[in-house]
């Protein structure tokens, strides 16, 4: 027995050694290691601050001149915030926490501003700064952080305001990057309907006189030919709308049972519903969303900063991928697609009710993204609110209604799986890539 300890104790010395410089060499100890997927420096493990509350919540020790975090971007809970952010180096993060006063730039640094994923070690970011005039402190990581992956972001007590007091408060909120499969998904195959700019297969209903509607695109009526409950001519326009005198110009041909030009509208009705079907449970309405690897968007989510506002990046900023509500979609502001350099990035969004905007709600692409590759599937109806931009073609199970000035650049196809009405007030409907589709509507 003495001479199996005498061997196996320098075994056991050796094999200690041996792990604590593995540990060193792969960063253990929580000091200054190699983060192996983000490729930079890590610290120690991310805590938040016992009594740490969200931005936005009212903290016990407060006053007029106690600063607070009264915004972040992205916000506590997000689900689908983007990884990095255009223009930033080496693909960073843009990380921002808005001051309710003026605060000491001093006090904004990497030790009281931190990011880290949950549960693990603090990242060393490329820079910690802050902005006088807007009040705004920014986290600009060090290179992209990792898709799927929830994050702790950290303002300690440490900050202080211009004239010496701290933070009442320490602040600390999550957020989850988006889910985005390598390659994105693919577009919906439209068949025969790809030519359409409206369909309708419960009549249409046109609620002004002047301006008039213009749909750049076929028309399809299927099996309500109707427009203000007045049958359609059958030469194939839409006659004077019964009562109402101002007759939508149609940069297109009107395909219903009463007129078919080499196909009938029952084949592209059927196109539709396939198409519909497609991205669809296959028991169909109310469920809706079937792709592989969605986002998911929770319940309640409003997608849209303020219009006009300068920040692009955050909650309402979106990568290819599929983006999944098991509610309605409702966009508020101004919702921003990123394609990324893709010429072909698709963007799939699915909800099991409706899809909607508020007035001068908008949507903007940049790097690449086309109205023609974003879908918005409706579970019921859509409603695109007054003087909205819309881009992107809408699926609608029933009915899709314009209020007055909304435009599109995207089909707008309702009845996709049930009746469906379609009601427009002087707008702009436009097939993209059509020939007198609006500039830059491809």
């Amino acid at each position: 027995m003495n001479r199996f300890e005498s061997v196996t104790k320098p075994l056991k010395w050796l094999m200690a050694l041996l792990l604590v410089a593995l540990a060193a060499g792969c960063g253990g100890g929580g000091g200054g290691g190699q983060d192996p997927i983000l490729g930079a420096p890590v610290g120690a493990i991310s805590v938040a601050p016992a009594g740490a509350i969200i931005p936005g919540a009212v903290c016990p020790v407060n006053g007029a001149t106690i600063p607070t975090v009264t915004a972040t971007n992205p916000t506590d809970g997000n689900l689908v915030a983007t990884t990095s952010t255009t223009g930033v180096a080496n693909n960073g993060k843009l990380i921002t926490a808005t001051f309710s006063l003026a605060m000491n730039s001093a006090t904004i640094n990497t030790t009281t501003f931190t990011l880290a994923p949950v549960g693990g070690a603090v990242l060393i970011p490329a820079s910690v700064s802050y902005n006088a005039t807007t009040k705004v402190a920014t986290l600009t990581t060090a290179s992209a952080l990792i898709a799927g992956t929830k994050y702790l972001a950290i303002i300690t007590q440490g900050a202080t305001s211009a004239t010496g007091i701290p933070i009442g408060c320490s602040y600390a909120w999550n957020f989850t990057t988006a889910i985005v499969a390598a390659s994105g998904p693919a577009p919906v195959n439209l068949g025969l309907a790809s030519s359409f700019g409206i369909a309708a297969t419960a009549g249409i209903t046109n609620t002004t006189t002047l301006p008039i509607t213009t749909i750049n695109g076929d028309a399809v009526l299927d099996p309500n030919t109707t427009c203000n409950a007045v049958q359609i001519d059958a030469a194939g326009g839409f006659g004077l709308c019964g009562s109402n005198a101002s007759t939508p110009i149609i940069n297109g041909t009107v395909i219903s049972p009463l007129y078919n030009t080499g196909v009938t509208s029952t084949a592209i009705k059927n196109d539709l519903l396939a198409a519909f079907l497609s991205i669809t449970p296959p028991a169909g309405p109310p469920a809706a969303g079937s792709l592989g690897g969605a986002t998911n968007i929770p319940a309640g989510t409003t997608l849209g900063e303020p219009t006009g506002s300068a920040l692009v990046q955050g909650d309402n900023y979106f990568a290819p991928g599929v983006y999944q509500s098991i509610t309605s979609i409702l966009v508020t502001g101004d919702l921003t697609l990123d394609g990324q350099g893709d010429p072909n990035a698709a963007f799939i969004f699915q909800s099991s009710s409706t899809v909607g905007t508020a007035p001068s709600a908008r949507i903007l692409l940049i790097n690449g993204a086309k109205a023609s590759n974003v879908f918005w599937q409706a579970g019921t109806s859509a409603t695109l609110g007054t003087a909205t931009v819309w881009q992107g073609n809408i699926l609608a199970s029933e009915s899709i209604t314009m209020n007055t000035g909304a435009t599109s650049c995207g089909r707008l196809l309702a009845g996709a799986f049930a009746a469906g009405a379609f009601v427009f007030d002087s707008n702009v409907v436009s097939v993209p890539g059509n020939p007198n589709a609006p500039a830059g509507c491809i």
